[in-house]
């Protein structure tokens, strides 16, 4: 008895293949594409775990700059979808009703776990992105992770004609190393999205200046740097962590 292609595609845990069917993709990796026009009025920046925060201010954007088991658990959004867990993915629907504007997931890349692991992540949140613009209508600006320079020549596929991005600082100031692996980063990205206009950084510093600093080359390039208000930086701006 011959079978359905969707049972087919289920058996073989493919559900993927019609979301992604109308995808534009880009380089040898086939790395899902990703559109996000200039977006510059984001007024607060709300974590993944901040529901109640979704809709504080009238551009709030949600982020996912939590650690990953809070949003990429067993139920969480890209298993519901590599699983076309209908009954999940429409809790997350609820969940995500009253927004429209998301930064990609930042499933974490590290420089001690294989090459193939970290890039399978920035597939996830292509995946996890172009899912919520079809099925949420929702804008989603793509976000810039990496473990290392070797990544670089990687993250940015798929996103060629992208005039936004975001960048998540957390971590990545008081380490010296870390801070220059970021600055590279910075100016990588700015040097080869010709699309550019505008980078969106979510910040846990109490100054903004410092920031400024490190994004310095993007600014002299003309490229807009926005630092939204969020929880964490607002907390260490009101001098309850000792946060540079």
């Amino acid at each position: 008895m011959k079978i359905s292609d969707d049972e087919l595609k289920k058996r073989l845990n493919l559900n993927v293949v019609d979301l992604l069917s109308n995808t534009p993709t880009s380089g040898w990796l086939d790395m899902p594409k990703m559109y996000c026009p200039n977006i510059t009025n984001i007024d607060y920046i709300a974590l993944y775990t901040e529901p109640g925060l979704y809709t504080k201010k009238s551009n709030t954007i949600i982020s996912f700059y939590n650690y990953d088991i809070k949003f990429d658990a067993i139920d969480g959004l890209f298993n519901a979808i590599y699983y076309n867990n209908k009954k999940l993915l429409e809790k997350f629907k609820d969940r995500f009703e009253d927004c429209i504007l998301f930064i990609s997931p930042d499933y974490s890349e590290c420089g001690d776990v294989h090459f193939v692991e970290n890039l399978y992540r920035i597939y996830k949140a292509r995946v996890v992105s172009i899912w919520l613009t079809m099925e949420c209508n929702a804008i989603v600006i793509p976000n810039i992770t990496y473990s290392n320079r070797k990544m670089f020549e990687f993250m940015l596929l798929g996103l060629e004609e992208v005039e936004t991005v975001a960048f998540g600082t957390k971590g990545n100031v008081d380490d010296e190393e870390e801070r220059a692996l970021l600055i590279d980063a910075i100016k990588y990205t700015v040097d080869h999205l010709n699309m550019l206009k505008t980078i969106i950084v979510y910040s846990s510093c109490k100054h903004d200046e410092t920031i400024y600093t490190i994004f310095k080359y993007a600014l002299d390039k003309g490229i807009n740097v926005i630092i939204p208000n969020n929880t964490l930086q607002l907390r260490n701006k009101e001098g309850k962590n000792g946060k540079v």
